[in-house]
């Protein structure tokens, strides 16, 4: 999918997601418009109107959130997408601009979820058919835009989705089981297809890596990238890369950054954009990213700074933070997930990490 020059040069530039990182010197300080967004931990629930538009007044450039095919198509040819419609309609007339991450598996194609879909024929039809619908109904001219969403938001622009992210975490096993590059690369080949069909302006990204996850089967991110290169006709499938560089500080997402570039390198692919899909630490001393409040706050702006003062040499796209808000401790997904919020549970309370990225952004 890598279009000559001009073509993608103008693709970027319309895409908060990929003109996150335009041309000209970077800024120590304020970041270029677009360049910061959130990740949600349960956007379907949690993004609500009011979260919208307190993004808005932030200046959250684009929110990434998983677009699960088990959640739209639970029945075989029977797709839902008014969930969606909701979560996506709140963000674009507020000016924020949809990410999707698609994955997931519903039980009728496989009882595992976590199994790329790719075993057989059937399976990879059936992943061309989602995304067929996904991308018809939210890409450029699609039916959401063009029939409810002026229903639901009269007057507002729409802002069709120009970037969509494969898989996520496909290097570990909590998020794809049995991680295997050769069957990933399958996955990346038939998802571009399929989203170039409906919509060939879209830009398709590697799912976020874990830069070093653990289990059974786990495969650090340089890793899996170069394993993933070593497969033929991959390189032309996909637009950009993604990393989650989770570390206890700045130098561990610095280094792992300077390893998958040296990969890209390597791979006679340099020019690629690296987004940081995921960054982020817990604001209470628990867990592995734990660190208190303040020191979240502390490690926001010093990552941020970094990152964007660097991200035309290292070609980053854009840096999206782990996450909106806090969530009770049951339903959080890792040991400090749960207070890795920059506002509270309920949303109601912005902490310190928030009143960083703002000065970031320019909102408030």
């Amino acid at each position: 999918m890598r279009r000559r020059a001009a073509a993608v040069a103008t693709v970027l530039a319309l895409v908060s997601v990929g003109a996150l990182a335009s041309a000209g010197p970077a800024s120590a300080r304020k970041a270029p418009k677009g360049f910061l967004g959130v990740v949600p931990q349960n956007p379907i629930n949690e993004i609500t109107r009011q979260d919208a538009e307190r993004m808005r007044r932030g200046k959250v450039g684009v929110v990434r959130f998983p677009l699960k095919w088990d959640a739209v198509e639970p029945i075989d040819d029977l797709f839902d997408f008014a969930a969606f419609d909701r979560l996506i309609g709140n963000l674009a007339a507020e000016g924020i601009r949809p990410f999707p991450t698609v994955s997931g598996v519903p039980p009728y194609v496989d009882p595992d979820p976590l199994r790329l879909p790719v075993d057989n024929a059937t399976e990879k039809a059936q992943w061309r058919e989602f995304l067929r619908a996904v991308i018809n109904r939210y890409g450029q001219g699609g039916t959401y835009w063009e029939s409810v969403y002026p229903t639901q938001h009269p007057g507002a622009r729409p802002l069709p989705v120009k970037a969509v992210q494969v898989w996520n975490e496909q290097n570990g096993p909590k998020h794809a089981h049995d991680p295997d590059p050769r069957r990933y690369a399958d996955l990346v080949n038939i998802s571009h297809t399929a989203i170039a069909s409906q919509d060939p302006s879209i830009e398709v990204l590697l799912g976020g890596m874990f830069g070093t996850p653990t289990g059974k089967g786990a495969i650090k991110a340089w890793t899996f990238l170069k394993r993933l290169y070593g497969t033929a006709g991959v390189k032309e499938s996909f637009d950009g890369i993604a990393l989650h560089p989770y570390s206890p500080d700045v130098k561990g997402i610095k280094a792992q950054i300077a390893k998958m570039r040296r990969t890209l390198k390597k791979e006679k692919d340099k020019g690629t954009k690296l987004w940081l899909t995921e960054v982020g630490w817990g604001s209470k001393k628990k867990g592995r990213l734990g660190v208190g409040k303040k020191k979240q706050a502390k490690l926001l702006k010093q990552s941020f700074k970094l990152l964007i003062g660097k991200r035309g040499k290292w070609r980053i796209g854009g840096v999206l933070w782990y996450t909106w808000r806090d969530l009770p401790k049951p339903q959080a997904p890792c040991d400090w997930c749960a207070t890795a919020g920059l506002f509270n549970t309920a949303g109601t309370k912005a902490k310190a990490s928030w009143k960083q990225y703002v000065k970031f952004t320019g909102g408030s």
